[in-house]
This record gives structure tokens, C-alpha cells and sequence, in this order.
């Protein structure tokens, strides 16, 4: 069995994973979303210390599971980049006081990939190669995984990440904190109460750009111009009908932006001669089920297969994190406990 620990952002959560199998054993997850929701985004401090009082709980539950033994355990696998790297050496340091106590190997596992692996949790064969659209609060990105160990980015935000924008949009709004689950309610609360039409026609980003990228910076300052608008005027920007409005019309124009950038990729590789046979989108945001509704239109009209994660794994877990270091681990890529560190971006090389 293999260990996983998560702590990259404000999610402290731990699993087990049988290495025979696959499978996923325990899995337990502890949210900050009510702590960070007072501030309107996470606050790396506060993170920070919520890990260190809740991965030692979930760790207890862990030892439980296994019938108050670790003695099962074959290796201690641990998130170590990307995030924010106050965060991150809190998962780190249990991991290494885990893997040298225990005398078990160590495996470095980078956040990014773990998403990927989040399409394979519970499975024991991998599916490569695979084209991925990976949309979380911190990333927007077209990943080409050709193998576990060959795996390239094509194009990111220039700016703003496409979960990033929800954030900011809601707390525009004063909707509250995660912005992404709240915004696509208010969103679809407006799309069954009456027909919507483009009222404030929010610009699609890099609508002239030949260029392989995603912005939403635009997007977001469009949506700032329209609520300080509106406050001008009187409107009482706190109704569902102007928040319906917005949300509806900024996250359909937001998946839009996506959509368009993901039809010039396609259509690239079609002239290449080289057809995606399996085409996936995970991270937080993926669980918006508007944006999957789309992109799954696009995978059949390219004939592309698409592979999604079960909503319960988008959102950062220790389960994809153990999936991904089940593959390490029958490589026997291990870390060095003394050297290995974490780092909010990641390291040189391991995207090719």
C-alpha cells in the first residue's frame, strides 16, 4: 500500500492505495472553504497552520483504517510542487517524518500530474496518450501526456487561471468563497427562470489572437465595469436577477474562450495528421458540468473520446496523488528524503 499526503492549497487530505489493484482503501479530506470564505480567497497562513492541526486527525484515521499498524505500507507518497510552499512543506515534513521512521521510500508526486491521475483512481492501467484540459484556481493549461513520463505543455493562461476568474467574479458579487460552484448555480438558476439573451455582451478574450492561449483578465475586468455600472445606476447589485445576469453571461463567455481555443488546437492537430483518440478535463473546475456539456459536443464532433474524473476527485485529494506515485513507485522512482523540497512552481524538466 502507498500513503498519500495533499496539502498544496487549503484542502489537507490523505489516502491509501492498494499497489496490486489500484484501488483506492481510505480516502479522507478535510475542506478550509468556511475559514477562507471570511477573506474571499485562501490565506496561506491560515492554510498553513489548518494543515497542521488536520493532517495529524486524518493521519490517526489512517493508522485506524489500518488496524493500528503501518506495517502495510511499501512507500510515503507526497504533493511537492506546484502550490503555495507554505502549505506544501507542511504535507512534506509529515511525509518525511512518515518515510524515515518507517525506513520506506519516498515519492515526490507534482500537483499537475496528480489531476491527470485523478481519470485513473481506482483503476490499475493508465491511458496514454491523452490530451488534457486542466482548468483549477491556479491553472488553465492544454497538457499532451504521450506517456507517465513524457508529458508537454501546449499552451496557459496568459494571465488570470479560468477557475481564478470565478473567484474574483463572485466576490464582485459578494457571493462568497469558492466563487466556481456558487457562480455556476446562480448561472443555471438564470438560464431555467426566463430565456437569456446577451445583455451586457462581455467580450470574448483573444478573439483576434492567432496564438495557442488562454486570458481572463479581460473577462473579469469587463464584469468589474458592468457591476460599478450598475451601483451608478441604483441597481441593487445584490439581487438574483442581476447576479443570475452576470454569472450567466460570464461563465457562458468564459467556457467560450475555452471552447475556441480548444477547436484551434483540435483543428491543428487534424491538419498534422495526428487525430486525439482520448481527450480528458480535470482540475477543481472541471466539475462545472456546463463546461464538461460542451466540451463533450467537441470531442464528438472531432471523434475524440472524452475521460473525466468522478466530481468527487477534481478538487485536490490525496487519492489522485496516490495514483499518480502508484506508477512511480513500479518505476521505483523514489526521492531522496534528505534533499527533496517543495516549490510553488514546477521544478525544470519535469514537463518537457
Amino acid at each position: 500500500m502507498i500513503l498519500s499526503i495533499e496539502s498544496s492549497c487549503d484542502d489537507s487530505s490523505i489516502a491509501i492505495t492498494e499497489i496490486s489493484s489500484g484501488k483506492l482503501l481510505f480516502h479522507r479530506k478535510i475542506s478550509q472553504e468556511a475559514t477562507h470564505s471570511t477573506y474571499g480567497g485562501v490565506v496561506p497562513e491560515i492554510a498553513s497552520r489548518l494543515h497542521a492541526e488536520e493532517l495529524p486527525k486524518i493521519l490517526y484515521e489512517a493508522k485506524k483504517f489500518l488496524n493500528d499498524s503501518f506495517s502495510p505500507l511499501k512507500a510515503i507518497a507526497v504533493t511537492t510542487e506546484p502550490g503555495l510552499n507554505i502549505t506544501l512543506i507542511e504535507g512534506l515534513m509529515m511525509a518525511k517524518a512518515l518515510a524515515f521512521s518507517l525506513k520506506l521510500p519516498i515519492i515526490s508526486v507534482n500537483h499537475l500530474k496528480g489531476h491527470i491521475y485523478s481519470l485513473f483512481i481506482n483503476q490499475i492501467q493508465s491511458i496514454f496518450p491523452l490530451s488534457v484540459l486542466l482548468v483549477s484556481g491556479g491553472h488553465t493549461l492544454i497538457i499532451e501526456a504521450k506517456s507517465p513520463t513524457q508529458m508537454s505543455i501546449i499552451a496557459k493562461s496568459m494571465d488570470d487561471s479560468f477557475g481564478e476568474s470565478f473567484d474574483k467574479v463572485a466576490k464582485m458579487l459578494l457571493l462568497g468563497y469558492p466563487g466556481g460552484p456558487i457562480v455556476e448555480k446562480m448561472a443555471k438558476l438564470h438560464a431555467q427562470d426566463s430565456k437569456p439573451q446577451s445583455t451586457f455582451n462581455f467580450p470574448l478574450p483573444l478573439k483576434h489572437s492567432k496564438d495557442l492561449a488562454f486570458s481572463f483578465s479581460g473577462l473579469k475586468n469587463a464584469v468589474r465595469l458592468k457591476v460599478l455600472e450598475a451601483q451608478e445606476q441604483g441597481i441593487n447589485i445584490q439581487s438574483d436577477d442581476f447576479r443570475g445576469k452576470i454569472c450567466y453571461e460570464f461563465q457562458k463567455t468564459a467556457c467560450d474562450h475555452l471552447l475556441t481555443q480548444l477547436k484551434k488546437y483540435f483543428k491543428t492537430k487534424k491538419e498534422n495528421g495526428d487525430f486525439i483518440k482520448h481527450f480528458s478535463i480535470v482540475g477543481g473546475a472541471s466539475a462545472n458540468i456546463f463546461l464538461r456539456d460542451k466540451i463533450h459536443d467537441l470531442c464528438d464532433t472531432f471523434g475524440a473520446k472524452l475521460l473525466l474524473a468522478p466530481l468527487e476527485f477534481c478538487s485536490d485529494n490525496a487519492a489522485m496523488i496516490g495514483r499518480a506515485a502508484l506508477d512511480k513507485y513500479n518505476r521505483k522512482e523514489f526521492a531522496d528524503i534528505v534533499t527533496l523540497q517543495s516549490s510553488p512552481k514546477s521544478t525544470q524538466g519535469e514537463f518537457i
